[in-house]
């Protein structure tokens, strides 16, 4: 009986160090991931930003008509 439960109580000694290490792996990714999403984040203010001053810059003058029309 005694064999029994600890036998039972090694197994999930076993089951929570596997736990702890899948959850450490996952906090590690999220991590990444909010520094990836940050970056992206950036990436496209500055994209917006330049395409904004493009816009601003292009629309004082109208270009004509490509040769086709």
């Amino acid at each position: 009986m005694m064999q029994d439960l600890n036998n039972r109580l090694m197994k999930l000694e076993l089951l929570y160090m596997e736990q702890e290490d899948t959850v450490q792996i996952l906090s590690r990714i999220v991590h990444q991931q909010e520094e990836k999403i940050e970056l992206l984040k950036k990436q496209l203010i500055h994209v917006a930003e330049k395409l904004n001053s493009t816009e601003e810059s292009g629309s004082n003058t109208e270009e004509p008509p490509p040769p086709h029309y």
